[in-house]
């Protein structure tokens, strides 16, 4: 009994606390968050950043409600450091600081989307472990069969999820 009220209490902090970050992290700390296992930076063509480093906004109470917080990074997105990017995810719109950290988003999606995900073709709760990758980004499935029918036509799926 005691052992699943405090697995109940970690769930509900987890919760509460998803999608914050502290300022105590020294700038490299957070730079290297970001650009981990990239050679230039975060940069690419889609953004004109040299680096992940950006300016930090807020105090040690944490982040403002109206602040865009990288999903990936968990950098402030205020657009000092240059325009943030934009990337839609099953009808979806999320920003990130920089085109690395869309392209870590579109790779591995579920580390970054605190929310269930659903499956795209059936609506069902999406597993890790059932999952294709088409047009470089990754999509998860309730099941192997819902995989088939998203690669024959996987505009008609994300098409009817933006409508929703």
């Amino acid at each position: 009994m005691k052992k699943k009220t405090l697995m109940l209490i970690a769930v509900i902090i987890t919760v509460l606390f998803a999608g914050t970050t502290t300022f105590a992290q020294s700038e490299n700390d957070k730079k290297e968050k970001c650009c981990s296992e990239k050679t230039t930076g975060c940069s690419d063509k889609t953004n004109s950043k040299s680096d992940c480093s950006t300016k930090k906004s807020g105090s040690s109470t944490g982040i403002s409600d109206t602040s865009l917080v990288c999903p990936v990074s968990g950098e402030i997105i205020d657009g000092s450091e240059g325009a943030p990017v934009k990337f839609t995810y099953l009808g979806k719109e999320y920003t990130f600081c920089c085109g690395g950290c869309v392209k870590k988003f579109k790779a591995e999606p579920m580390n970054y989307i605190k929310t269930e995900l659903k499956c795209p073709v059936m609506g069902e709760t999406a597993k890790k472990d059932v999952s294709a990758v088409v047009d470089g980004v990754k999509y998860y499935f309730c099941c192997e069969s819902c995989i088939a029918k998203f690669e024959k036509d996987p505009q008609k799926y994300l098409d009817k999820l933006s409508k929703q």
